[in-house]
């Protein structure tokens, strides 16, 4: 799985071994996207989950959630006192993004892009756990996924302001490779997922009070 996805995957595993006795799970986060590319194609591992799947080789690619990506500051920056923060004024921000390849970096620059305006990046770093560490201390604001902010949010050290045309939605894929044949268990979790995924993100991220996330997520649907 893609890093980010290392907030929700374990937990779903966890359920998923509740149900099927013996089975064997080998897990592998990998901070790089192309690194899970590099893996299915090897036929190292059987499943991937992943918010942007490969499209030069066939694989099978199945959504089964969305996935919002929204800003984050300090609690205490002038974002949080504002109702709802423009787009043009996240252009005097400095950003703390995520390594080029990443799909939360790719997720800002599409943002940046739709409102003609370019990211000033003030600081790069190769995992989400620094970034939050560095937004909580004051060091900028950032674009994250919504699905790993659960602690933060919960004990009240991480703000996500509400900010116009925010959040940018993407969705949560489990892939396989086309040429390979799933094993039985691969294929049990595959179906899993894809059943019950989008009810266990909801619940999981439900308590969080993100009004524009919600209403987005509506709107999607």
């Amino acid at each position: 799985m893609v890093s980010t996805a290392k907030y929700f995957v374990p937990r779903m595993l966890a359920n998923f071994r509740d149900d099927p006795p013996g089975v064997e799970i080998r897990l592998q986060v990998c901070n790089k996207r192309d690194e899970v590319v590099t893996l299915m194609q090897q036929g190292t591992v059987e499943l991937a989950i992943m918010g942007r799947p490969p499209q030069s080789w066939p694989t099978r690619a199945e959504p089964f959630a969305m996935h919002p990506h929204v800003l984050v500051t300090a609690v205490d920056h002038p974002f949080t006192q504002m109702e709802r923060v423009p787009a043009r004024a996240l252009q005097e921000e400095g950003f703390i993004v995520r390594e080029p390849g990443s799909g939360t970096l790719a997720a800002l620059d599409e943002y940046m892009t739709a409102h003609h305006m370019k990211a000033r990046v003030a600081m790069q770093m190769s995992s989400n756990e620094a970034i939050k560490q560095a937004v909580m201390a004051g060091m900028g604001i950032s674009l994250l996924s919504l699905h790993t902010l659960g602690l933060e949010l919960d004990h009240g050290l991480i703000a996500v302001p509400e900010v116009e045309g925010l959040p940018v939605m993407r969705r949560w894929h489990v892939v396989n490779n086309l040429s390979k044949t799933l094993s039985p268990a691969a294929e049990a979790f595959r179906y899993f997922i894809l059943e019950r995924g989008e009810s266990f993100l909801a619940e999981q991220f439900a308590r969080h009070d993100v009004a524009h996330t919600g209403n987005a997520l509506a709107a999607e649907r």
